[in-house]
């Protein structure tokens, strides 16, 4: 049958940040060096604003009205965090050329400098755990992939999905006229039942997942300690989160056509970590739908 063209595009990653901008990058790399504290870069990486009343003409100066500052949010500016360059599927280097940032400009908890960075293979960034391995995952049905895993352990992701107890990040990025692709949203998302058939998937979450729909482009995953479910992974002694994100672009989301996706899962023993690890690839790895 013939499938349309894709939709949508990635976002490009914190644009509107301005992250390479020179003066905002100094201060940022200024924070890292004093191991996140403002004091002693001079000025804060967020902006702040007063306001007074004016002078009359010819008049004495008015009372000053009180001072309002912007402030950012509880805990959180924009920080310069490192990246590590992810290897290829089989470990060799990525080639020499691409887009192969040192450093991300991004609004990360402060308390978390030091004990996480990004992972990137010039096309897709993932935040980590500080001082892990990253690589490609291998293709399957032409999904792509980065994982995230401690050191000194083997890739999970050598074994296809990662097996039960895996800790890692695990992130997939697929389109949905593959059985593959169609597969991962499935369990949270309506697809046709054409497309069902294909994909074997009934259109049900196993058995003791847990899910919610913040928005309805985004599905949040939750499999529970001992719960083997859709995240990779999972089944193990600690629960595994994640998100699925399938735009939903009408019609071709209802027409079968070929809609970009991305997931991924936090396997992690600290799972303190997750709720940012989320939020940040949740922003960053949007699949932006485009006119066309």
């Amino acid at each position: 049958m013939t499938m349309g063209t894709s939709t949508t595009r990635r976002l490009r990653p914190w644009a509107a940040l301005g992250a390479f901008r020179p003066s905002a990058l100094g201060a940022a790399l200024c924070l890292l060096a004093v191991g996140g504290v403002l004091a002693g870069c001079g000025s804060s990486l967020i902006g702040s604003a007063t306001t007074t009343s004016p002078t009359p003409t010819g008049g004495a100066a008015a009372p000053t009205a009180p001072t309002a500052t912007t402030s950012p949010l509880t805990g959180e500016v924009a920080v310069a965090f490192p990246v590590v360059a992810c290897t290829t599927a089989s470990g060799a280097p990525l080639g020499s050329s691409g887009w192969k940032p040192t450093i991300v400009l991004a609004p990360i908890p402060t308390a978390l400098v030091g004990t996480v960075e990004f992972y990137s293979d010039g096309v897709h960034t993932v935040l980590g755990p500080n001082g892990w391995t990253c690589a490609q995952t291998p293709p399957i049905q032409g999904a792509t992939g980065l994982v995230v895993y401690p050191p000194g352990v083997t890739d999970p992701s050598l074994f296809g999905n990662a097996p039960v107890g895996s800790e890692g990040v695990f992130a997939t990025f697929a389109i949905t006229d593959t059985p593959h692709g169609v597969a991962l949203v499935c369990p949270f998302f309506t697809v046709p039942q054409w497309q069902q058939s294909e994909a074997h998937c009934n259109g049900t979450k196993p058995f003791g997942e847990q899910s919610t729909m913040p928005t309805p482009d985004v599905a949040s995953v939750t499999d529970p300690a001992g719960v083997p479910g859709s995240l990779q992974g999972s089944g193990g002694d600690h629960p595994v989160t994640g998100a699925v994100i399938f735009p939903q672009v009408i019609p071709a989301v209802t027409d079968g056509s070929s809609v970009n996706i991305a997931v991924e899962s936090c396997a992690l023993t600290n799972t303190a970590l997750c709720p940012t690890i989320l939020t940040d690839f949740e922003v960053r790895e949007f699949p932006e739908p485009i006119a066309t």
